[in-house]
C-alpha cells in the first residue's frame, strides 16, 4: 500500500455505511456487500484508507457543520468570511442547535449544530467499526495484519471520541457497528466514562501498533499518534472547564455530563505522564523538534516553517495526507481558503479571511521584547514606516504564517507567484485604504479588513496548490508539558518544556515563575505557535480564557487599515502605504453557553440525548 492519499473510497464503502444519526437506524441497503469489501487484500485496504480520509477530517472543512472556512474564523484569527458562510452566521449569532445558518453542512435533516456535524462523527465511528469486524473475512492477508488493521481503525475512533470528549463533552459510548435491527436509545456517558472509553480505546491500539511505519506506510496510526491522542484527551481533562466542582452553567442533575464535580490538581500529573510517554516515544523513533540553530534558533524562520509546511517532516507525529489536487469543492483545501484557491486574491482583497489584529498582536519582536501597534482610539494614525519597520522586527512565526499587506510572502521569497501580483491578483493591495480618512472604520467591504494573509502550511510550495494539515506536533507535546508542569506547581519544569518552543522561534529563554503570568505566557505561546492549526478555539473554552468574550471567540474583532499615497499607481507596495491605523471589523456573538457545542436539535427530539446547557 502507498500513500493514504492515493486511495479514498475505491469501492463507495460509505454506501453500506451510512449512518446520519447516531440514534437513528442504519441505512444497509447499500449496493456494496461486506463480501465484495473483504473479499481481497485490495479492497480491505481501500475500506481501511477510507476509514483514515473520513475520521482525520475532523474539524476541518468536509468535518465541520458548515462548509465554508475554519475554525480560525471563530476564534479571533481570521475573520468571519462572507455573509453566507457559516462562521459569519456564528461571529454574529453564536452556536445554535440547527446548524450554523444556510451554510449548515446538512441543514435539511439537521445532523450539523453549531460548528459540528455531530451525526458525521457516528456514521465515522461506525464505517470503522465495520472494518474492525469484517477484516478477519479477507483471506490473503496475514493474522498481524489484520490485528494491526484493527488497531488502526481502533485508534480512529479514539481520535474521533477525542474530537467529541472537548466539543461536547460526555457523549453515548459505541463499541460495535450497528444493524437495522438494534435498540440504538442509548443515551449520553458521563464525562469521566467517556474519558475512560478514549484511553482503552489508545491502551487497546497502542499494544498492536507499530512504533513506526516505512516512509510507504507514513500517515497511517503508529503507538506516537495513539500516545499523542490519549495525551490530547487528558491535557482537556485537566483544565478548568472539566477539572471543576461545578460547570460553566448547571445542567441539574446531569451536570457529570460536562464537568467531573471536583478539582483534582492530580489530573495535571496524569497529563504530564501521558506527554511525557510521547516524548520518550519520539525520542525512540526519530522525530523531533526542529530546531538547527541553537538557543535562541538562529534558523528559526526555516525551522518553524518546514515543521508546519514540508510533508513528512521529522517534527509530525500525525497529518491529515489527503493530497487532492481539485480545486473544487471535493477537497478540504478549496474550503479551508474560503471556496477560493489560495493562490487567487478574490477572497482576501475584500478581508473575508484575512488575519485579524487580534492575533497580529500576539507574535513578538524577534528579539523577543514586545511589538507597538495602532490601537483604537489612537489620537493620530501611524505612517506607513512605522507598518514596514513593525514587519522587520517582528519574530519568524509571524512571516510564516502570514503575507503582510503590501509585502511578497517571505515563506517563498523570490518567487514570483507569491508576490504581491502573483497567481493572477489583480487588486489585493490595490484596494486597501481606498482613500478612507482616519479615524473611519472599514466602511465597505473593499476597504481595509486586510492586514495579510495566511501562508501558513505553505513553506517553499511553489506550485503546489495542497498541503497536509498537521493533527499533532511535537511542538504541541512540549507545550502541554510547559501548561500541566506550570497548574502541578514545577515552573522549572514547565519553562524548560516552554523554552524548547520559544527558543526554536529564535526568541530568549522565558524566565517567569509566576504561576499566574507564566500560565499567561505558555497560553500566549500556544496561539502564537498553533495559529491555523485548530487549537485556539477548543485551548480558550476548556481554559476559561479571561478573554474569550473580549477579542477570541467574543467581542471586538479588528484589523489594520491602509492609507495609499497621493498618486500612487498599480501595483501598490509596501513603499507606497502613507498611513495606517486599527479598525474595528465587527463584533462577535458570545455566551456562556458556547463553552461546549450544541447537541442538534433533531437528536435531542428523540428524547434519549441531554441538551448542552444554555442551548
Amino acid at each position: 500500500m502507498n500513500k493514504i492519499t492515493k486511495i479514498l473510497a475505491v469501492l463507495g464503502l460509505l454506501a453500506l455505511t451510512s449512518c446520519d444519526f447516531f440514534l437513528q437506524k442504519p441505512d444497509t441497503t447499500g449496493t456494496v456487500d461486506r463480501d465484495a469489501v473483504f473479499g481481497t487484500r485490495k479492497n480491505a485496504e481501500a475500506a481501511l484508507m477510507a476509514c483514515y480520509s473520513s475520521s482525520l477530517i475532523h474539524g476541518l472543512p468536509g468535518g465541520l457543520g458548515y462548509t465554508h472556512g475554519t475554525l480560525g474564523a471563530i476564534s479571533g484569527e481570521i475573520n468571519r468570511g462572507a455573509s453566507w458562510h457559516g462562521t459569519y452566521f456564528i461571529a454574529q449569532q453564536g452556536l445554535s442547535v440547527n446548524g450554523a445558518g444556510s451554510d449548515a453542512t446538512d441543514a435539511s435533516n439537521g445532523s450539523s449544530a453549531g460548528s459540528e456535524n455531530y451525526a458525521k462523527n457516528w456514521s465515522v465511528i461506525r464505517q470503522c467499526y465495520i472494518v474492525k469486524e469484517n477484516i478477519d473475512m479477507v483471506e490473503d492477508m496475514t493474522e498481524d495484519e489484520k490485528a494491526v488493521i484493527k488497531a488502526e481503525v481502533t485508534a480512529l475512533i479514539a481520535y474521533r471520541y477525542m474530537g467529541m470528549f472537548y466539543r461536547f463533552g460526555g457523549v453515548p459510548i459505541v463499541t460495535r457497528s450497528f444493524e437495522a435491527s438494534d435498540d440504538l436509545s442509548a443515551g449520553r456517558a458521563t464525562l469521566e466514562e467517556t474519558l475512560q472509553h478514549i484511553i482503552d480505546l489508545c491502551d487497546e491500539a497502542y499494544a498492536v501498533l507499530p512504533a513506526k511505519w516505512d516512509a510507504a506506510n507514513n500517515g497511517r496510526m503508529t503507538q506516537g499518534a495513539v500516545l499523542a491522542i490519549k495525551a490530547r484527551a487528558l491535557q482537556f481533562a485537566a483544565r478548568p472547564l472539566f477539572n471543576s466542582a461545578t460547570p460553566y452553567l448547571d445542567n441539574g442533575s446531569n451536570n457529570n455530563l460536562i464537568c467531573f464535580g471536583d478539582v483534582d490538581k492530580e489530573r495535571w500529573k496524569k497529563a504530564i505522564d501521558a506527554n511525557e510517554d510521547v516524548l520518550t516515544w519520539a525520542a525512540a523513533n526519530g522525530v523531533a523538534l526542529i530546531n538547527t540553530g541553537g538557543t535562541p534558533n538562529a534558523n528559526a524562520f526555516v525551522d518553524y516553517a518546514t515543521a508546519t509546511s514540508t510533508p513528512s517532516n521529522k517534527e509530525v507525529i500525525l497529518a491529515f495526507k489527503n493530497n487532492n489536487t481539485a480545486q473544487d469543492y471535493s477537497t478540504y483545501v478549496f474550503l479551508y481558503n474560503n471556496c477560493s484557491a489560495y493562490w487567487t486574491w478574490n477572497r482576501f482583497d475584500n478581508g473575508e479571511s484575512g488575519v485579524l489584529s487580534n492575533h497580529i498582536k500576539q507574535y513578538y519582536k524577534k528579539d523577543g521584547s514586545e511589538m507597538s501597534w495602532p490601537a483604537i482610539g489612537d489620537a493620530a494614525p501611524r505612517n506607513g514606516a512605522d507598518w514596514i519597520q513593525n514587519v522587520a522586527d517582528i519574530e519568524p512565526r509571524a512571516l510564516a504564517d502570514i503575507k503582510f499587506a503590501g509585502h511578497d510572502a517571505m515563506n517563498n521569497a523570490g518567487d514570483t507567484k507569491w508576490s504581491s501580483i502573483g497567481w493572477g491578483r489583480n487588486g489585493y493591495d490595490g484596494k486597501i485604504g481606498m482613500g478612507d480618512a482616519f479615524p473611519n472604520s472599514v466602511g465597505g467591504s473593499d476597504k481595509g479588513q486586510i492586514s495579510g494573509e495566511r501562508t501558513k502550511f505553505y513553506y517553499k510550495a511553489g506550485s503546489r496548490t495542497w498541503f497536509e494539515f498537521p493533527l499533532f506536533r511535537l511542538a504541541e507535546t512540549y507545550l502541554n508539558l510547559a501548561e500541566a508542569y506550570n497548574e502541578y506547581g514545577d515552573p522549572e519544569k514547565a519553562l524548560e518544556n516552554l523554552n524548547k518552543i520559544h527558543n526554536r522561534a529564535g526568541l530568549p529563554s522565558i524566565t517567569e515563575t509566576n504561576q499566574d503570568k507564566l500560565r499567561e505566557i505558555i497560553q500566549r505561546e500556544k496561539a502564537i505557535e498553533f495559529f491555523s492549526e485548530n487549537h485556539r478555539y477548543f485551548d480558550v473554552k476548556h481554559w476559561k480564557h479571561k478573554d474569550i468574550a473580549n477579542g477570541i471567540c467574543g467581542g471586538s474583532m479588528r484589523g489594520f487599515t491602509f492609507n495609499i499615497k497621493a498618486g500612487a499607481t498599480w501595483p501598490y507596495d509596501k513603499s507606497t502605504i502613507d498611513t495606517y491605523w486599527e479598525t474595528e471589523y465587527f463584533e462577535a456573538f458570545w455566551s456562556p453557553s458556547m463553552y461546549l457545542e450544541p447537541f442538534p436539535q433533531s437528536e435531542i427530539n428523540k428524547g434519549t440525548t441531554t441538551q448542552n446547557p444554555g442551548y
